[in-house]
């Protein structure tokens, strides 16, 4: 069964905040039977197979599924007190 690796890159964005250069940051997975890089020293992740990459991405998804419920509900909330607020002045 192949297996891939998982690379977290840096890119300069050119802006900067607070004096500092920004980054941003880009993934990339890539065979292991094509890697011509160092995985061992250089992958954040190294040799996953199929399933550890669905598993990785089924994690991503639930916590992105959880920030945006969070989110959405604390909106909710915001404009219910808002509502209720509202509501009480004469």
């Amino acid at each position: 069964m192949e297996t891939y690796n998982l690379y977290m890159d840096e890119i300069s964005s050119g802006s900067e905040q607070d004096g500092e250069g920004t980054y941003e940051v880009q993934f990339r997975i890539v065979p292991n039977s094509i890697d011509d890089g160092d995985p061992e020293n250089n992958a954040v992740l190294a040799n996953l197979n199929l399933l550890d990459l669905i598993d990785l991405r089924d994690a991503i998804q639930q916590m992105i599924d959880e920030v945006a419920m969070s989110s959405i509900e604390a909106e909710l909330e915001a404009q219910e007190q808002s509502t209720a607020e509202e509501e009480m002045t004469p």
